[in-house]
């Protein structure tokens, strides 16, 4: 194997997980190597032309913190690119998650209030009252599907009731959010038209959901921003829908994700697992940051360079395509040393940018933490010797690391 050897913008490559031998070959080799897209019948991405990966901490640091050369807006910021859709590109852009500065800034103020500090330890009581339902609904089975009974309700509750979505309708987003990000799993969607009509749904949903909160305002997400300005002008139909679908996704499917894949990497490493149930609330914390860098829940947001530069001795010229892969900068052996690729609970310092860095930093981070602790406290201390019981089925993806079911036993709660 060779650098260039691995498309890494087909799904297929991502079939067991994220590509970590190859990783460690382009780390040490050429850290940024160019990509060819290999063009296949019937492949989603047949227009999207190739890109540099980029794979080690320092460069991804770099460009994550240059976003005057390394556009997050020019092309977006996923792999496929949309050469001659200039209104789809215009439709994304009015994503936070694809401006740059300043625009980026004036639009996450909008929401940022909700995501700070003392406002998630304003909500701990609630989520660890929330986390105490989730176990509380499985405790005394014995078994369960974990994805489905235990990782996907606390997030999808969560941000739902800070957007201000009622709990009839949050299934139904959650199903919209699945199809949406699940667009290469043929057990979610069949073709784009199905994403596409859930994009649609969800952005009438968002129309309907908005004109109740500026008729009846509230401290929601969704009525700060259905209610908010930018300038001096109320945000756009557009912005608004693409904020709500933004939302809705991130702050569930990564915090779900996150969960399945930690308490996957927790049974794959049983004496790390042994330590946590020895003293939970002593090594909780390092958990999930350790967590959060070995699975690595997002796998790459893609840049678009804006004048000729170089990145770690290679050239790079106006309009090519940089994709940072977080899997890969959270075990760069240059800063997380010889045991980079070790699942180590008690890892410090633990400098991962799984949630990214920068002006794109996650805005979730805090709560995403918050909740991380909350339901792996309670299932520790409560469903202690939860352990696998088949094959973890993985989503088929480029984007999220995800895993669609994960079949667990334990032994029952007692009444």
């Amino acid at each position: 194997m060779k650098p260039g050897d691995i498309d890494l913008s087909h799904p297929d490559t991502f079939e067991h997980g994220p590509p970590h031998e190859y990783f460690s070959l382009l780390r040490r080799e050429r850290p940024v190597c160019w990509n060819e897209v290999r063009e296949e019948p019937g492949r989603r991405l047949q227009q999207t032309r190739g890109f540099y990966s980029v794979t080690r901490h320092e460069d991804l640091v770099h460009v994550s913190r240059s976003p005057r050369i390394f556009s997050s807006a020019l092309g977006g910021a996923m792999i496929m690119d949309m050469e001659g859709d200039e209104q789809g590109l215009a439709m994304v852009r009015t994503m936070m998650i694809t401006m740059d500065p300043p625009e980026h800034v004036k639009y996450r103020r909008l929401v940022q209030r909700g995501f700070t500090p003392s406002m998630v330890r304003k909500l701990e009581a609630h989520i660890r009252a929330a986390s105490a339902r989730v176990v509380d609904a499985v405790a005394r089975k014995g078994s369960a599907e974990f994805v489905e009974d235990l990782a996907m309700s606390l997030p999808m509750e969560l941000i739902c009731e800070l957007m201000g979505i009622p709990p009839g309708d949050r299934r139904q987003v959650f199903d919209w959010s699945n199809q949406m990000i699940g667009f290469d799993d043929p057990d979610i969607t069949s073709s784009l038209g199905d994403q596409d009509s859930a994009t649609l749904q969800m952005w009438m949903y968002s129309n309907q959901l908005a004109a109740r909160k500026r008729e009846e305002p509230d401290e929601t997400l969704m009525s700060q921003l259905a209610n908010g300005e930018v300038d001096g002008q109320k945000i756009s139909e557009m912005e608004l829908n693409n904020f709500f679908v933004l939302l809705a996704i991130a702050g569930n499917e990564t915090t779900r994700t996150a969960t399945s894949q930690g308490m996957l990497a927790l049974c794959e490493n049983p004496e790390q697992y042994e330590l946590l149930r020895s003293d939970v609330e002593r090594y909780l914390d390092g958990a999930v940051e350790e967590i959060l860098r070995y699975t690595s829940p997002v796998m790459h947001f893609r840049r678009t360079v804006t004048e000729d530069t170089e990145l770690n001795g290679v050239p790079l010229r106006r309009d090519d395509k940089v994709v940072l892969w977080y899997p890969s900068a959270n075990r760069d052996e240059s800063v997380f040393g010889d045991d980079a690729q070790r699942f180590d609970i008690t890892r410090d310092p633990n400098p991962h940018v799984a949630f990214g860095i920068g002006e794109h930093f996650c805005l979730g981070a805090n709560l995403a933490r918050m909740q991380l602790r909350c339901i792996f406290r309670e299932m520790l201390t409560r469903i202690p010797d939860l352990r696998m019981v088949g094959a973890p089925q993985r989503l088929r993806s480029t984007l999220i690391d995800g895993i669609k079911q994960m079949p667990v036993e334990f032994t029952p709660e007692a009444a």
